[in-house]
Parts: structure tokens; sequence; C-alpha cells
């Protein structure tokens, strides 16, 4: 399955007066050291979900903030934008997190493993006075964390390039699984294209047929002239207990590892659509109350 990890970068700000906010204050400048801000960049399991990563704040000041809106400004990045809230600052370091999106990879060519560029998270901070002022604090650089993301999103870029791997039309069985097929369709890429394997996610198993399990690896191989390559599948409920059901973070991802002319392995994921989440409901239902017995 996917890892799940953790970067942490961190940068601590001083605001001085008008000289670190990037706007001359309305009235007169604040006094020195009036804001101390320190902020670390994470992504846990939940944000690999949403395409989402936390700035976690931590007030060092004297006085208490409130953050009214943060940005994180990644050039390698796009679709990403402000985000409005209203986060209060106490002071002592105590830490508080705010979600945000980091949009989507900028990638060009077909460099897999790209380095961002520079950046920075913008805030908007409202001090005790009720002014509002701005602060824009430096991530590390190089950033192992946005590196890896970004490195992600343009790998991902690159395999849609090269061909596809989804789902195809789904049979429900009376044990209460369902049949259908993984599909890999040529699109860009002219050599060979192996589909080392696929997994289930982690409610959801998905088995080649006949063998199941036991199915040599790999599952398929697109060959120099072909369009498209079909393997037969079953798909069963596989962990569906209360706590399982409750705490699942990633009930629809399926991993997948792809060979391209007998290249590494890269990392990809079977396409989800409506379809496949409406197949797979009846599994996950059967599964939870017990009835997924051949």
């Amino acid at each position: 399955m996917k890892r799940v990890w953790l970067a942490t970068v961190a940068v601590i700000v001083v605001l001085a007066g008008a000289a670190l906010s990037g706007r001359a204050p309305v009235e007169s400048p604040l006094p020195e050291a009036a804001v101390q801000l320190r902020v670390e960049l994470e992504q846990g399991r939940v944000d690999e979900v949403r395409h989402t990563v936390q700035i976690a704040m931590h007030n060092d000041g004297p006085s208490k903030i409130t953050v009214v809106q943060v940005e994180l400004q990644a050039p390698s990045f796009k679709g990403a934008g402000p985000v409005t809230v209203d986060a209060p600052l106490p002071v002592g370091g105590l830490r508080v997190d705010v979600p945000v999106s980091y949009g989507t990879g900028s990638c060009t060519g077909d460099d897999l493993k790209p380095k961002s560029a520079a950046s920075h998270v913008a805030f908007k901070v409202r001090t005790e006075d009720g002014r509002v002022h701005d602060l824009r604090l430096p991530l590390a650089h190089p950033n192992a964390m946005l590196d890896k993301l970004l490195g992600i999103d343009c790998q991902q870029a690159y395999l849609d390039r090269q061909a596809t791997f989804t789902f195809g039309p789904w049979t429900p069985l009376p044990s209460g699984w369902v049949s259908g097929t993984v599909v890999v369709r040529r699109v860009g890429f002219p050599g060979t294209v192996t589909l080392q394997e696929f997994t289930g996610s982690i409610l959801l198993e998905v088995m080649p047929v006949p063998l199941r399990e036991a199915t040599p690896k790999p599952y398929g191989v697109l060959k120099p002239g072909e369009d498209e390559l079909r393997i037969p599948i079953i798909v069963d409920g596989e962990r569906c207990t209360p706590h399982a059901l409750a705490e699942i973070k990633k009930p629809y991802v399926f991993p997948a590892f792809v060979s391209l002319d007998g290249g590494a392995p890269l990392y990809t994921e079977l396409k989800i659509t409506d379809a496949e989440v409406a197949a797979f409901k009846p599994v996950i239902d059967a599964c939870a109350a017990g009835h997924t017995q051949m």
C-alpha cells in the first residue's frame, strides 16, 4: 500500500514594526517583537486523500494573535489559493493546525523526480489592537515534502500520458461479491506496458481470477501493437469491522505497479468512478453483515 509519511520544516519570523509586515501599519508601528510566529508544514493520512497539507502554527510572541488568512505560495504547484480562517493563537507556543490545498504539481517533460521551487506561507494576522498585518514566511529550500508531493503528481501525469488503468463492467455475484475486469488502454507509449500487480484497498480485496492470490506476476502485459488488455478480477470484502469502517480514510484507493519496457515499477492507482463506488457498496455492506461466505 502507499506509505504514509510525515515531513516537517520550520521557520520563525519576528514582526517588528513595518519592517517585516509587508504593509505599512495604519497607525503607529508595532512594539519590537510584537509577533513571533513559528510555522511547520506537515502531511498525514487524511491529508494525502484530500490533497492537502497542514500549516501548523505556533505563537511564540508575548501577546495573543489571530490568524485570519493562510496561503501556501508554492510556485511548483497550481490551483491553490488563500484560505480564510479564524485561528486564535494564544501565547506559549500552543500548536494550531490549518489544512490548505497545495494544488496540482506543475510538471514539464518526463522528469519523474523534479525539485520544487522555493516556497512561502503567507498570513494575515490580527493583533490584539484589532489591526491586521501581512506576513510571508519562507519554507526551507530544498524542501523534501514539497519535492515528494511534486514527484507524485508528475509521475502520475507521466503515466497518464502513456496508458490508463481502470475497471471494467461489474457483475454482482450471489456471494455478495462482484466480478469485473482491470482494463489497461494504451494512450501514448508505443512499447511494452507491464501491469506488475494491483492490490485491494483497506476494505476490499481485488484479485485476478481464477487463481486469485496464487496468480503469478506480472498480472498482464500489453504488447506493442496492442491497444487494450483486460484482466478478469473478483472484488471481495476484507476487514469490514465497525472499527475499520469508522476509521477508514481510503476506502477506494487501489494501488497498482506498472513497468514500461521493463523499467523500474512505477506506482499508480486504478481509477475509480461513480460506477465503482456503486458496485462496491453492496460488497462492503455484505461484508459488514458477515454475508460474504462462498
